[in-house]
């Protein structure tokens, strides 16, 4: 009779010992980052939440995020998260403390990092990157700060009279 029972007993043990890797949640990283994508003093800070691979997770756990200005000003927030989150902000540094609270898959995580939002705003990758026309506000800039006549308009340039034949 003993033995049975320790045999049960070890069947069970070797189901719990299968099990419990199936059954365990999944560490998360927090990325707190900027976008490089900066017009008129304006900037994103961007939040994610990963797995140990580096891919985003599909979570609809809570998020707890304050992103702090260096006056003490702050933006606090509670929402599912339901892929990254993207915030507009100033130009300037911001304080961003994020907190994950898990479901049945992940685990929590938390992160608090310094950030800067810079105004890195360079009209040439502007255009390189076919953003042609999509903002006249964009389009009038580059009119006011960088068109010169003496560059592109050559219709009295005596040289090239010869190719208009």
């Amino acid at each position: 009779m003993n033995r049975k029972i320790v045999i049960i007993l070890a069947i069970i043990a070797v189901c719990i010992l299968l099990a419990g890797p199936v059954a365990a949640k999944q560490k998360v990283k927090v990325k707190i980052s900027t976008d490089d994508c900066v017009i008129k003093n304006k900037g994103y800070i961007t939040i994610k939440l990963v797995d140990k691979k580096g891919r985003e997770i599909n979570s609809n756990g809570m998020v707890n995020y304050t992103i702090t200005d260096k006056n003490g000003n702050y933006k606090w927030k509670y929402k599912s998260y339901n892929g990254g989150i993207r915030e507009k902000y100033d130009v300037g540094k911001y304080k961003v403390k994020v907190k994950f609270f898990g479901d049945s898959k992940y685990k929590k995580a938390s992160k608090t990092k310094n950030i800067k939002v810079k105004d890195n705003f360079d009209p040439y990758t502007y255009y390189e990157n076919h953003n042609w026309g999509l903002n006249q506000e964009v389009d009038d800039y580059f009119d006011y700060n960088y068109w010169n006549e003496e560059i592109y308009d050559d219709v009295d340039d005596p040289e090239n009279e010869a190719w208009d034949i």
